[in-house]
């Protein structure tokens, strides 16, 4: 009869144990859940911050080749009218035009070079943070609640700092620094 009772007193300790423990690992599968759930905001904004930049590089990449264009034609222009001097090239419509158009598609350039800059950060940010909850998923067991809760608040801060920039890529155009034709002209002049 005895082994009956401390069989059934071990049965009670293990049956509390259980309901004692229940309750966080509850609470671990909620947080497990809701790290998964972030990691996957995380991916789907890395990727989008990641296509971004690859937009960034072609608007970039268009914007230098009408560049050059546009460089040929004034060389062309230089050479029919054949002008020598700063005074006449800034004294002629079209090329004056050509300039000021060179200085407005080399602030463009820059500025997408920035966001290119800009976005190759935030994708390094993301992937570092999806892998940093990514081993905390892993040990999750061991985590206490606290450690993945903030975790998941980081992840939350930085998906919504870098959010709106991933939808579209946004220059506004009175922000650019545009120069003007007289430094085109020497930057222009010395490499014909």
């Amino acid at each position: 009869m005895k082994p009956s009772k401390i069989t059934h007193r071990s049965l009670m300790l293990v049956i509390v144990l259980v309901l004692m423990a229940l309750p966080s690992t509850v609470t671990g599968n909620a947080k497990g859940e809701r790290l998964r759930q972030t990691m996957a905001d995380i991916s789907l904004l890395n990727s989008q911050m990641a296509q971004r930049k690859t937009d960034a590089a072609g608007i970039r990449d268009s914007l230098s080749t009408r560049l050059e264009e546009i460089k040929t034609e004034a060389l062309r222009e230089l050479r029919e009218k054949g002008i020598r001097t700063e005074a006449d090239a800034l004294g002629n419509p079209r090329l004056l035009y050509d300039l000021k158009l060179m200085a407005e598609i080399q602030a463009y350039i820059d500025r997408y070079t920035e966001k290119m800059g800009y976005y190759r950060v935030a994708c390094d940010r993301l992937s570092y943070l999806y892998q940093q909850a990514d081993d905390d998923l892993k040990i999750v067991s061991t985590l206490s609640g606290m450690k993945i809760g903030e975790l998941i608040s980081q992840a939350e801060k930085i998906l919504e700092a870098y959010l709106p920039d991933a939808q579209t890529i946004a220059i506004q155009p009175d922000t650019l620094t545009i120069e003007p034709p007289e430094k085109i002209w020497k930057t222009f002049s010395k490499g014909r």
